[in-house]
């Protein structure tokens, strides 16, 4: 606001000076003009007659027409053939002289502002030089500025209480004024009414505009802070359980001091199991912290530990691991027919490997009894890509945009109550995405569930 009000402010200023320039200028012609006109009567002796102030203020070219109506001409005046011819040039036949030097236009250069210029005699009388001068000031006006000028020294100048801008200047015993009106130089006026509105309505676009901006800026930070504190939630709530049953076990095994290790075995054992849930919640968490802070450097430090991998081996390897795991969960687990070619990426062996198994893990939990999963790879263009499908529940269309959030679990009676911390799919899109990829996910009734990691293919 402060650069818009100083830019107009200066805009405004020169405007100003520009019209000042102006105006000064025409009446500096005018005076030009009013001098050439005189010179022009001396030289052909035809000097306009003399108003006083007060008096009706009549133009040179109608004073000099009654003149030569009022005055009979000598014989000098009238002279040979050759003198009339050269009086005929001055003189024309309706009184107005022909020589006399009216405002210029055309060109480019015209002559646009009203002028009215008046010639003083050495005796102080007055008459209008027009038509040098295109405007007439009223009487009392004039008589004011004249007052005002006779004594003064020549020179330009305003009368702001007259509205006038003038000019004055000698010429041997010939005093030449010239006015102009104050109005010719505040063309300013209505540019300055004209850039505030601008500047009003630049304001209000930048406003909104900016607060657009700044709320589409803030978005992702509001979203991070909102994750953040999502996240901290979580994780004191998945923290809370287990630490709740350590306090209750111990508690309940202190009791009873007396009692032997195997006696209270099985309070042992319910704080040794929530203690492992808890190391494996821990670790889980900090690894979703590296590969956030991963991110910032993902490119050097994958520069550093990248080794040539074969993802379609990796895919069938893990297969064969996860054969027993399906078993138990009554789910038949089997790798694609057209994933035995070799399909090579650039990455870490252990991140990759805990890719492929956590999605593998989360299709056998969410596959249903007697269901199936199929896991292969292959090569879609420039990406090696992998892809896991389980039949069974599909994932309801309002949940698929949540899947990969942190602590997000579906409901129970998909998971037919296996457990976990929903850090799972979160860790392995955080992997996926370190390593140049995507991880995404699909779900219908038809084709059941498909998770797709797409990895860039590795260059030789």
């Amino acid at each position: 606001m402060a650069v818009i009000a100083v830019s107009f402010t200066a805009i405004c200023i020169f405007d100003w000076k520009q019209d000042v320039a102006g105006v000064q200028q025409a009446i500096a012609n005018s005076l030009d003009n009013a001098i050439d006109q005189h010179e022009r009567r001396e030289i052909h002796n035809d000097r306009p007659p003399k108003h006083e102030f007060g008096g009706n203020w009549a133009s040179a070219t109608d004073a000099s027409v009654q003149n030569s109506e009022s005055e009979p001409q000598s014989e000098s005046d009238v002279g040979d053939g050759d003198d009339a011819s050269s009086n005929d040039d001055v003189i024309s036949h309706d009184g107005a002289q022909s020589g006399a030097l009216a405002p210029k236009i055309g060109g480019g250069q015209g002559q646009t502002i009203p002028v009215a210029v008046y010639a003083l005699n050495a005796e102080g009388s007055a008459m209008n030089a027009s038509p040098a001068g295109t405007a007439n000031i009223n009487d009392e006006v004039l008589e004011t500025a004249l007052s005002r000028l006779t004594p003064a020294e020549d020179g330009t100048g305003s009368f702001s209480d007259l509205g006038l801008f003038f000019e004055k200047r000698t010429i041997s015993d010939t005093t030449y004024l010239a006015f102009a009106d104050a109005n010719s130089a505040a063309g300013w006026r209505s540019l300055a009414l004209t850039l505030v509105g601008a500047a009003i309505a630049a304001l209000a676009a930048f406003f909104v505009i900016s607060l657009f901006f700044s709320r589409w800026a803030l978005r992702p930070v509001e979203q991070t802070w909102r994750s953040q504190r999502q996240f901290i939630a979580d994780a004191s709530h998945e923290l809370k359980t287990p630490l709740t049953v350590i306090l209750a076990d111990a508690s309940i095994a202190l009791e009873h001091p007396e009692r032997t290790v195997e006696s209270q075995r099985q309070w042992i054992e319910g704080i040794q199991i929530e203690g492992q849930r808890m190391q494996g919640l821990v670790e889980d968490m900090l690894t979703l912290a590296k590969h956030d802070t991963a991110e910032v450097d993902a490119q050097a430090t994958m520069g550093k530990r990248q080794e040539k991998l074969d993802l379609a081996g990796m895919a069938q390897r893990a297969v064969l691991q996860f054969e027993a795991v399906a078993f138990e969960r009554g789910v038949e687990i089997n790798a694609a027919e057209n994933s035995s070619a070799p399909v090579f990426i650039g990455g870490v062996q252990g991140d990759i490997e805990r890719v492929l198994g956590i999605l593998i893990d989360n299709a056998c939990k969410y596959a249903e009894t007697d269901g199936r999963v199929v896991v292969g790879a292959k090569r879609e263009g420039k990406h090696a890509v992998v892809q896991v499908t389980n039949t069974g529940t599909p994932i309801p269309s309002s949940d698929l945009p949540h899947i990969f959030d942190r602590f997000w679990r579906a409901d129970e009676a998909r998971t037919s109550g296996a457990g976990g911390y929903g850090l799972g799919l979160s860790i392995a899109r955080s992997i996926v995405e370190e390593h140049g990829g995507t991880l995404s996910a699909q779900s219908s009734a038809e084709r059941g569930t498909t998770f797709t990691a797409k990895f860039p293919i590795k260059k030789d």
